[in-house]
């Protein structure tokens, strides 16, 4: 008996397990492969039920796979429970609301928090935008959500709720034009290209936005030659030709410098500055980046996945490339963590 419980303590746990399997549920989630990365995130839960990352990864997973209601209730606890940044999880908890039709509850919630607290001036204009919308769309009796009818023209009527999600898209606010495109593509490509067409030549749009829009765009196999402007450059794209961004030679210079630097000596920062310049690379896409200088953005990259791990840099003055190059990088990777 002695003997046994000497070999149980003497047992050695996988070391850092927790932080591995929060890297391979993050590379699932980003490869799409969301049975796997859900699997990752139960195992690092049932080790650590408070890891905010975790729980937010496990959202995602369930959202992804339709499972909306499970998603739902989990986001309902992280905020009973304090778990992750409160805002960002009452966003997401918000936009798994909006998809369950739950407009009602959308409303309470935002008043209820209204009431109570302050909202932080950069979630302030997308929370009203949402309340607008939600009680527009209660004010329709028999509208729980907007649909698809194959019975309606090309040019849908002005409804309130249609008119909502038109606002929202032409905001300022790119957390407010993610969630109006993710609502918008219910309605078919015949009905919303044409709101999108003009969207991706609007240079105050957010690039992300962009890029999930000639992803759907290419999802639905839409057959059609559309301008795209990002970050001051302007090309035609046509949406069959479309090519993979692993095929970009650029791209995966950068990505080889970054695992040659980060592989052996910190595995960790490596998943992390490749989910940085892969995010970074697909909101910029079909376009390369300006400077095309792999070099400066190798050291960009790792710096701001440093930085986003709360670590300091400290960066040449008088290097404004550098600056401007960790600071776009570091500001898209935590619009990507709000949406």
């Amino acid at each position: 008996m002695t003997n046994e419980k000497n070999n149980k303590n003497n047992i050695v746990r996988f070391p850092n397990l927790n932080g591995r399997l929060l890297e391979k549920g993050m590379d699932s989630l980003k490869s799409k492969k969301y049975d796997e990365s859900l699997s990752c995130f139960e195992q690092l839960l049932h080790a650590d039920p408070m890891h905010a990352q975790g729980n937010l990864g496990l959202v995602l997973s369930l959202v992804e796979l339709g499972r909306l209601h499970e998603a739902k209730q989990r986001c309902d606890r992280m905020l009973k429970e304090g778990i992750g940044e409160y805002y960002d999880v009452l966003q997401i908890y918000l936009s798994i609301l909006v998809q369950l039709s739950e407009y009602i509850t959308v409303v309470s919630v935002i008043e209820a928090v209204l009431e109570e607290q302050k909202i932080p001036a950069d979630k302030a204009e997308t929370f009203y935008q949402l309340l607008q919308f939600s009680r527009k769309v209660i004010e329709q009796e028999g509208v729980p959500e907007v649909k698809k009818d194959p019975e309606l023209p090309t040019t849908p009527p002005a409804s309130p709720d249609f008119q909502a999600l038109k606002e929202m898209l032409a905001s300022d606010q790119a957390d407010s034009q993610w969630m109006a495109v993710q609502q918008l593509k219910r309605l078919g490509p015949d009905m919303i290209i044409p709101m999108f067409e003009s969207f991706l030549i609007d240079e105050k749009k957010h690039p992300a936005v962009k890029s999930l829009i000639l992803q759907y765009l290419k999802e639905n196999q839409v057959d059609k030659i559309v301008k795209v402007e990002k970050y001051g450059q302007l090309t035609e794209v046509d949406i069959a030709n479309l090519t993979d961004l692993n095929e970009n030679h650029f791209y995966n210079e950068v990505k080889t410098l970054i695992k040659d630097e980060l592989e052996q000596e910190n595995p960790s920062l490596l998943e992390i500055a490749l989910a940085v310049w892969k995010d970074y690379s697909l909101a910029l896409y079909p376009f390369s980046p300006t400077p095309e200088n792999k070099i400066l953005w190798f050291e960009a990259t790792v710096m701001a996945a440093n930085i986003l791990c709360g670590m300091e840099e400290e960066m040449d003055p008088e290097d404004e490339e550098l600056q401007r190059a960790v600071k776009v990088l570091v500001e898209l990777e935590r619009f990507y963590m709000q949406t």
